[in-house]
């Protein structure tokens, strides 16, 4: 951070832990927390932080409580709530490696650039409603995104085209406000009278004045994988949020959206809006389950598009192999190297049905949801075995004449 409370402007670290490869970032100066993205880690963090006094006015925290954020990996474009819940998928048509984005929270719209085969720049509601593009013309590799709300522009940095240039909120207007002395500019915002950009190849943090472009001042230089940038302003307006009351009648998430309509309810991914606009349907009706080592995911075929969702297990996952759903009690029953578990899903209660000392390798998994029972496989012991769904009257089917048995499937109506 670079403090504008002294004249030297000096910089000092923000003691984060654990760091490791931070691009993307912004600052909730109602709750104090910071947010970053880690492209190492692949996820989205937070901390609290106090005192901090310059990195940008994130009103979409301040008005509407959720965090809006480009993947680029999955060409996705996604929300959730400020604590990392009710996650879902807005965009997912038509991207092509988006890079930076910015909300506009007075209008209920977002802006997004886009850098992948054709570059463009985009906007919608922060609904996902009325999607166009604004620039699609002249641009190279399209970075940061900034909006002045003083000027009513919208301000953008490319690394190819080497210019920041800026445009009306529609892409009107269209101005080179600097097109000299940019090896290669990456982050950017605005605050007051000036503009304030990163640059990779230079590596140093430079502002100008948001009108002419002069002035040129070089803030600080010699910083290594400099990203982005925002300023923190503890001076900013109140506006009128409608999913502050009732979280506007919304049963999950409410998003903020372009007039008439003000707000939108929308649900977690994978799961449907109902007819009355309002509420989520109590999960998905069909899905598809599947193990990935150490962790359990769900894809819903109840939705347009495809995501996983990660299912929450009260204890560390290791070796998971197979997998099963009793859709009777709305359990899954998953197997590790040694192990037999199951979660409830609405209780959150994990409970291992099987005692780790006398399996070995359970590679196969079924449930008889007609029954009431649990089969499984195992490797190990070249067996195949039985019990009840909470692990009980547990007994030994098939031992003779297996070598290494893997998987196993019931066929309920031959019995």
């Amino acid at each position: 951070r670079i403090s504008f409370d002294t004249e030297d402007m000096s910089d000092d670290v923000i003691p984060l832990a654990d760091v490791r490869n931070a691009v993307a970032l912004d600052w909730d100066a109602k709750d104090g927390y910071i947010y970053w993205t880690d492209v190492t880690t692949d996820s989205i963090n937070r901390a609290l932080c106090t005192g901090l006094m310059l990195v940008n006015s994130l009103i979409s925290h301040i008005l509407s409580s959720n965090i809006l954020f480009c993947v680029s990996g999955t060409d996705r474009i996604e929300v959730s709530n400020a604590d990392g819940s009710m996650r879902t998928v807005l965009i997912w048509e038509n991207l092509d490696r988006p890079r930076d984005i910015v909300i506009d929270p007075i209008g209920g719209f977002m802006y997004w650039t886009d850098w992948g085969a054709n570059p463009k720049i985009e906007r919608a509601g922060m609904d996902a409603s009325s999607r166009i593009v604004i620039i699609s013309s002249n641009l190279t590799w399209p970075n940061g995104l900034a909006i002045d709300y003083e000027t009513k522009r919208l301000y953008w940095a490319d690394a190819g085209m080497k210019t920041i240039e800026f445009g009306n909120f529609d892409g009107s207007d269209r101005q080179v406000l600097i097109g000299t002395q940019l090896p290669h500019p990456f982050g950017l915002t605005v605050h007051k009278d000036k503009l304030y950009w990163t640059d990779w190849q230079s590596k140093s943090i430079q502002s100008a004045d948001k009108l002419t472009g002069l002035g040129r001042h070089t803030l600080a230089e010699n910083l290594e994988n400099l990203m982005d940038i925002h300023i923190v302003s503890v001076s900013l307006s109140v506006v009128r949020n409608p999913c502050e009351v009732n979280n506007g009648g919304c049963s999950h998430l409410c998003l903020l959206a372009p007039a008439p309509k003000a707000s939108s309810c929308a649900c977690p991914t994978g799961i449907n809006l109902q007819t009355d606009g309002k509420t989520c349907t109590p999960g998905m009706s069909s899905f598809l389950i599947f193990a990935r080592r150490t962790d359990i995911r769900m894809v819903s075929l109840d939705i347009p598009y495809f995501a996983d969702v990660v299912l929450a297990v009260n204890s560390s996952m290791k070796n998971t192999i197979a997998i099963g759903v009793d859709p009777k009690e709305g359990l899954c029953v998953f197997s590790t190297l040694s192990r037999a578990c199951f979660k409830r899903g609405k209780s959150g209660v994990l409970m291992c049905v099987c005692e780790e000392d006398r399996l070995m390798t359970t590679d196969g998994l079924a449930v008889d949801a007609v029954g009431r029972k649990i089969y499984w496989t195992d490797t190990g012991t070249n067996r195949i075995e039985v019990a009840n769904l909470d692990g009980s009257m547990r007994k030994v089917l098939v031992w003779q004449n297996l070598d290494s048995p893997r998987a196993i499937a019931l066929y309920h109506e031959m019995g």
